[in-house]
């Protein structure tokens, strides 16, 4: 049995108590560069939870990573075409305060308590907690023979690639949206980079010193990654550290960076996988050609409407889960839909069965081997770079980008690239941006590419979402589920939910932290 090491528990951002649990300060059990790899393992990287039946059971355990980032922005909404998804105990019912931007998150629609809401500001500093631990451990075990030393060079730049992607999810999770303008002021997240237990209270860094100290890690890990040999998918190489520095640098409206580092994950990364002629069951999976990195799990199965090829010739649908997906989304391929060979793989539509998720699920309810929300491949960078560039006026480069992937994604016998080449300036942008839409839905972007878009330098576009929620419970004596109420909620631009509130337990813990400010909100009747 692989043996994994579970000396590193963060149980919250402790104030007077510590901000570390304590661990054994006997270094004995770590008597090789093996044993960090362990500890890399069991503890820096995602846990891969099993989530057979959707967020309705997993509750308020918390066990998927933020799962919620899918119902928030416009990918997805709730199911109402039969069966019980109304009750309270339901997805819809239990992610309702992510998804209506209520001030209390973590409630259901009846108010009670249904969400851990500092289950991934807890797991994301675990995971931190975790990479200060093996990088200051690591050290002892330097300047050995070139074996040694290749292994810790890579031990080292997982872990810094693992600490700055966490930074990167906790300050656009929990912080405003990178503006240069605005960064050294605004609030995001603690930094903490020893592995000593401090006592003391916790305040937020600003967003530009979280974005600095991710950037410095990313850099530090293409460093230490550059002449490593890659050893899975699941484990971080040069091309994730370079794919996430070009994702980051376009957050940050840095149009020169990301261009570069997109340019060199094209150049270096797996080919696109070539939609015409793909045979595959589900398209995200781990023999994915243009995959690079994955780490955890979907929180998708059991909760979202699907359609899978399933094994051989048998298909499993379902279509009475408590999400679906969102008509917004469907339309954004729709107009396309004689040609984009994305309405076969990624979102299916029929009379019969209506809209379903085909992307990525596998014949069961249970994805363990892919995430959902921490997933890399090479299609991002052409997107990264085709954004970039359109943003920094090479029209040119941002042209050739985006049509060397929609070759890959349109048939190819009605493939033309005058579509995109009759396009300029704005008009490009918006494009592309829609085509990272089509592209990456359901893999943990949208909710972050919205906040981002408000402040981008170059063509800021502001976005508007509309959720409708039927509350519905049953009756005894009826024997029928009957409607309480439903209601349209909305989340405007300028609407401060735009961010997450901190968790309560953190600022109960440490005091004098402030809160991201949230309104309370009930929502309009709708017939």
């Amino acid at each position: 049995m692989k043996k994994i090491y579970t000396i590193i528990c963060i149980l919250a951002l402790c104030g007077c108590s510590g901000f570390l649990e304590e661990y054994s300060q006997d270094k004995a059990y770590v008597k090789s560069y093996n044993d960090l790899d362990e500890i890399l393992l069991g503890n820096a990287y995602f846990e891969r939870f099993r989530v057979e039946y959707g967020w309705q059971f997993t509750g308020i355990t918390g066990e998927t990573y933020w799962p919620y980032v899918h119902v928030m922005a416009d990918e997805l909404v709730q199911q109402t075409g039969g069966g019980d998804s109304w009750v309270e105990e339901g997805a819809c019912g239990t992610i309702f305060g992510y998804h209506t931007w209520q001030y209390r998150v973590y409630e259901n629609m009846e108010g009670k308590t249904a969400w851990d809401d500092a289950a991934d500001f807890r797991h994301l500093y675990s995971h931190i907690n975790a990479c200060n631990i093996v990088l200051e451990e690591v050290k002892a075990f330097e300047n050995g023979t070139e074996e040694v030393q290749q292994n810790i060079d890579r031990i080292k730049g997982e872990s810094y690639f693992l600490r700055g992607s966490c930074y990167f999810f906790l300050a656009n999770l929990y912080g405003k949206p990178y503006s240069a303008a605005t960064a050294a002021e605004d609030p995001a997240i603690p930094i903490k980079l020893s592995n000593n237990v401090e006592d003391k209270y916790y305040q937020r860094n600003s967003v530009a010193e979280v974005y600095e100290q991710v950037i410095s890690d990313l850099l530090e890990a293409e460093k230490y990654l550059k002449d490593v040999p890659k050893k899975s998918v699941w484990r971080a190489d040069v091309i994730a550290a370079r794919l996430m520095l070009s994702r980051v640098y376009l957050f940050m409206s840095d149009y020169e960076k990301a261009t570069e580092y997109a340019q060199m994950v094209i150049e270096q990364g797996p080919a696109l996988t070539d939609l015409n002629g793909f045979s595959g069951s589900e398209f995200l999976n781990p023999d994915l050609s243009e995959l690079i990195f994955s780490t955890g799990a979907s929180s998708l199965p059991g909760s979202l409407s699907f359609y899978s090829s399933g094994e051989g010739s048998i298909s499993t649908y379902v279509t009475n889960q408590n999400m679906r997906i969102s008509d917004d989304l469907y339309m954004a391929y729709k107009p396309r839909e004689a040609k984009d060979l994305r309405l076969e793989h990624f979102v299916v539509s029929s009379e019969e069965l209506g809209i379903l998720y085909k992307k990525m699920h596998g014949p069961t309810f249970t994805t363990l081997e892919m995430s959902d929300i921490f997933v890399l491949r090479t299609s991002e960078a052409y997107l990264n770079l085709a954004e970039a560039a359109a943003c920094a006026g090479d029209e040119t480069t941002a042209q050739k980008a985006l049509n060397d992937l929609r070759e890959k994604r349109i048939k190819r016998e009605v493939f033309d690239e005058a579509e995109v080449n009759g396009l300029s300036r704005e008009n490009l942008v918006h494009f592309i941006r829609e085509e990272r839409r089509r592209e990456l839905c359901l893999e943990g972007h949208r909710w972050f590419d919205l906040r981002r878009y408000k402040v981008a330098e170059k063509y800021p576009q502001e976005t508007t979402i509309e959720h409708v929620v039927m509350n519905k419970v049953y009756n005894n004596a009826s024997g029928r589920y009957e409607t309480v109420w439903n209601r349209k909620f909305t989340l405007t631009p300028d609407d401060p939910a735009w961010v997450l509130p901190l968790p309560k337990v953190e600022l109960d813990k440490n005091t004098g932290m402030i809160d991201n400010p949230r309104n309370e909100r009930i929502g309009v009747d709708v017939e």
